[in-house]
Parts: C-alpha cells; sequence; structure tokens
C-alpha cells in the first residue's frame, strides 16, 4: 500500500502543464519576468537619469523577477530549455559569494541548450550590486570571470553598496575584462563611487567601445598623473553624466552625437568650472539633467551657451526649494521633477503643483510636465489626494500634460474623495 500511496502523491503533484506552442511559452515568460526599462531600446528613454536614483527604483524589480525566473526552470525539463536564456538575460550579482557559482555555470554552459550557444551569449545587461561586508581580490577575479563569457553584453551598471573596504578601485583584472567584451557594449553606469576604474583604464575601455551610446561616471578619478585628458572619439556617445569641475577629463574627447547631458550632484554658485565644456557643446543639447541646489543663477549658463535645449530635468531635496523664476530662462518642451525626499507632506506637494501651474503662462513652449520618480507618484496617489485635487483644479481644461513617471497622465489616476470615504 505504501508505494501506491507515494505513487498517488506524486500523480495529484505532477503538474498539469497545457500544451502550447514553444513560441506561446516564451511570450508567457517575456511577460512574466518583464522588468519595465531597463534592458535596450527602453531604458534609452531614461538616458540622462541613469544612476543610484535609477537603480533604487529598479534594482527590486530585477530581484523580484530573477525569483520568478529560477522557480520557472524547475518545473519540467521543457520549461527549462525555453525559461534558461530569460534567466541569463540579466544577470543581477548582489553577494560575491555567489559569483563561484555563476562563473562555473557559465563556464560549463556552453551549449548547455540542446548544442545552441552558450549560457553567456545571452546576456545583454549585468548589475554589479554586491552589499558584501567588503569585496575581496578573490571576488573580483571572479567577477572577471563572469564578464568575459558575456560576448553580447550592452549595459553594465556598477552600484556597489558601502563597505570597510571603500577605497578598493576596479581592480585592472576587472577593466580588462570590460575591455575584451567592449565592442558590444551600449551603456556604462557607474552609479556610485566604489569600485571606481582608474582614469587610465577608463580610458582603455572608452577607446576599446565601437557602440558606447551613454556613459554615466560622474565622481573624480584617480591617475598617476596630473594630465587627465580622455582623448578619443565616441562617435556614438549621445548621453554623457561626468563630474565637469576644474578636472574636465573630456576636454580633448570628440563628442560628435551628444545631445545629453547629466550633472547629478550639486555644485557651489561660483563653481562655473563645467562652463568651457557648455562652449564646446552646448549647442548640440538638446536634454539636460541637474540636481537643483537651489540658487537662481543656476541655469543661467545653459541658458546662454544652450540654444535648442527643449527638455530639463532637475532633482531637488525639498519641493519647497524649487524656484519659478529661474525656470523661466529656459523655454523648454518638456520639464522632469523628482524629490529626493520621502515622506513629503501634503503641504509640499500643493507648493510644486502651484509652482509649476506658473509655468503655464509664463512659459508658453512648455507642453509636459512629468513627476520622473516612481517614490514621489506612489506617495501623491497613496497619502496625498487632496494635493492631486489642488492640482486638478490648476490644471483642469489646460493643454499641458501633466504626467507620472511612466508618461501616463497623472491626474487622470486620481481618485475622487468621495469614493474614498
Amino acid at each position: 500500500m505504501i508505494p501506491n500511496s507515494v505513487s498517488a502523491l506524486k500523480a495529484r503533484h505532477r503538474a498539469n502543464i497545457p500544451k502550447l506552442p514553444p513560441e506561446l511559452w516564451e511570450i508567457i515568460f517575456d511577460h512574466a519576468t518583464y522588468v519595465p526599462s531597463i534592458l535596450i531600446p527602453e531604458i534609452y528613454e531614461y538616458s540622462g537619469t541613469l544612476g543610484s536614483l535609477f537603480n533604487h527604483d529598479h534594482h527590486p524589480l530585477i530581484r523580484q523577477a530573477l525569483v520568478t525566473k529560477h522557480r520557472l526552470i524547475r518545473v519540467c525539463k521543457q520549461w527549462w530549455h525555453l525559461a534558461t536564456p530569460f534567466l541569463y538575460r540579466s544577470i543581477f550579482i548582489g553577494r560575491g559569494r555567489c559569483l563561484s557559482s555563476l562563473a562555473n555555470a557559465l563556464a560549463r554552459g556552453k551549449g548547455v541548450l540542446l548544442g545552441k550557444w552558450p549560457l553567456g551569449f545571452y546576456t545583454q545587461r549585468l548589475d554589479i550590486a554586491m552589499r558584501d561586508t567588503g569585496q575581496t581580490l578573490a571576488d573580483l577575479g571572479l567577477l572577471a570571470e563572469v564578464i568575459r563569457c558575456l560576448p553580447n553584453l550592452a549595459i553594465v551598471s556598477v552600484d556597489a553598496t558601502p563597505s570597510p573596504h571603500d577605497s578598493l578601485a576596479m581592480p585592472g583584472i576587472v577593466m580588462d575584462a570590460l575591455i575584451y567584451i567592449a565592442p558590444s557594449l551600449k551603456i556604462i553606469d557607474w552609479a556610485s563611487d566604489r569600485l571606481l576604474p582608474s582614469f587610465t583604464s577608463l580610458q582603455n575601455l572608452l577607446t576599446a567601445t565601437q557602440q558606447l551610446r551613454i556613459l554615466s561616471c560622474p565622481y573624480y578619478l584617480k591617475s598617476r598623473t596630473n594630465a587627465m585628458a580622455i582623448n578619443c572619439t565616441l562617435s556614438s556617445c549621445t548621453t554623457l553624466a561626468v563630474p565637469l569641475n576644474r578636472n574636465d577629463i573630456f576636454s580633448s574627447t570628440q563628442l560628435p552625437a551628444l545631445r545629453e547631458l547629466s550633472y547629478p550632484y550639486s555644485f557651489p554658485a561660483l563653481d562655473w568650472h563645467y562652463i568651457p565644456f557648455l562652449e564646446r557643446h552646448g549647442r548640440k543639447l538638446c536634454s539636460v539633467h541637474l540636481y537643483w541646489s537651489g540658487f537662481r543663477d543656476q541655469l543661467l549658463p545653459f541658458a546662454r551657451h544652450c540654444p535648442h535645449l527643449c527638455r530639463l530635468t532637475i532633482s531637488l531635496d525639498f519641493w519647497d526649494s524649487f524656484d519659478v523664476e529661474s525656470f523661466k530662462l529656459i523655454p523648454v518642451e518638456y520639464l522632469g521633477v523628482r524629490c529626493r525626499r520621502s515622506q513629503s507632506s501634503t503641504r509640499a506637494y500643493t507648493f510644486i503643483f502651484s509652482q509649476l501651474a506658473h509655468l503655464k503662462d509664463a512659459m508658453p513652449t512648455l507642453r509636459t510636465i512629468r513627476f520622473t520618480g516612481s517614490l514621489n507618484v506612489n506617495e501623491l496617489l497613496r497619502n496625498h489626494r487632496k494635493a492631486l485635487v489642488h492640482a486638478q483644479e490648476l490644471f483642469g481644461g489646460s493643454k499641458l500634460r501633466l504626467e507620472d513617471h511612466e508618461g501616463r497622465l497623472l491626474l487622470d489616476r486620481v481618485v475622487p474623495l468621495d469614493a474614498t470615504s
């Protein structure tokens, strides 16, 4: 009776999977594991806002999708075969201790899918987001092995968490691995100041790229010499986020396709050492992303040197630091706003809506205002309906689009107060 009972138990738990063509299963798996805006081409829409804030919004979604992918490949052999490419499409390294098993899997994975491509062939994105107590050189050596197995890698993001080894630079073995696969790279995003490359290694990496479209490395890089200028041509680079300070490392770089500039950190009112960069490239710029430090003259150089600017995105620490008079200087068509601080008050949101409403008449070119932070939008919808009702009164009947972080009309998502009572 026992064997029969065991067989009956297995039969009851056996998955009853419908018989569908493999192409349909792949579409289903794609929807089940989809994370918006992290892969090409969707990520290009967020080109100027990549970095720690973008990762703060998307890393939880990437980790959640990885859990789903691991579950899919364990259902049956057919699903393992069909879902494995989705598992390796985006690799997220959250712990250094996982590097050994990942490197072994990629090294052994040549042709495991019925004689098809190696596992690393499917990888488009790599997030180096280790949050261990410290990254060792042994861990980073394994990281280099992983990178060399990713011939089609398009996006690399480095966003390591603070640790006792904050001074540890990205070792040459890892930079050499990135140079090895550089021809496929389209986005390089150093989102934190940990594991930074040396100036020389970054220069060698950029020189080896062929399709680089977005470069974000807004930190000061160490060099053995005082001469720090990357002398190469980045013919495809449209978006740049760099430390435009006294050490302008891109003073000798040819950027014929540049259209977008991101400066995500505060700078003093009189520290305008980024002006020489604007003098060289300002006429090409169509979009600028700034950390708003609150002083009124911050936008003057952009108004003076960027005559074709049509998109402006700002990040603030507090909503009440928004100065509507400053933004009248640049007649843009699109204005993006984001507050880094969470748990803002209803009064703060009412203030920002009132300030933005002044731009309707003062800036006739303005067509769209977008709240670019998902935390701000979710906070508004969940906790500040009165502020949204105030916005409806201010913007009702206006041709100006007031959008959420995904480009949807924000006011269409407002639930009437009487419907929640």
